[in-house]
């Protein structure tokens, strides 16, 4: 099986970017921490767009459709590089439901640390919720240490 990336069109990005305010303020609404007037999904929204504000165009972000075996669309991946400082930051994996718990993660980020390499970059960095831990897991196994943690306790 090869895991193929390539990289999103406008149409596909918008498309993508929807999807993906979406599913970020369900994220936002499960990881809520503190009191806010503003809706999640506002929120979702106006944090990517302020990530990506010339879209697809946005310099160093990188958005990519994952490919198995040339044809099959199995999810996204988004991913910042900073050569100047030999860095890269992975906003999202995305695989869909049905392509999960297949080993699909695992190649698909062995395929991006092949493509930062040969971008020059030497520190692959993330942030995962805590509550994740099929994606810890699955970063832990390939390597990722833990570079801080944020700790939260609620008062009655």
């Amino acid at each position: 099986m090869k895991i193929v990336l390539k990289k999103m069109s406008e149409q596909e990005f918008t498309t993508y970017f929807e999807d993906k305010v979406v599913r970020y303020s369900e994220v936002l609404a499960e990881n809520a921490h503190e009191v806010s007037s503003e809706d999640p999904l506002s929120k979702a929204r106006k944090q990517l767009n302020h990530l990506l504000p010339k879209g697809i165009e946005t310099p160093n972000h990188h958005l990519f459709n994952i490919y198995k075996d040339q044809n099959q669309l199995i999810g996204f991946i988004w991913v910042k590089v900073e050569k100047e400082k030999k860095s890269a930051f992975l906003y999202e994996i995305y695989l869909f439901e049905k392509d999960r718990g297949k080993g699909l993660g695992t190649n698909v980020m062995n395929t991006v640390e092949k493509w930062l390499a040969q971008e020059g970059v030497f520190y692959f960095k993330l942030h995962v919720f805590g509550t994740n831990d099929g994606a810890r897991r699955l970063y832990e196994e390939l390597g990722f240490e833990i570079a801080g943690i944020n700790m939260l306790k609620t008062i009655h």
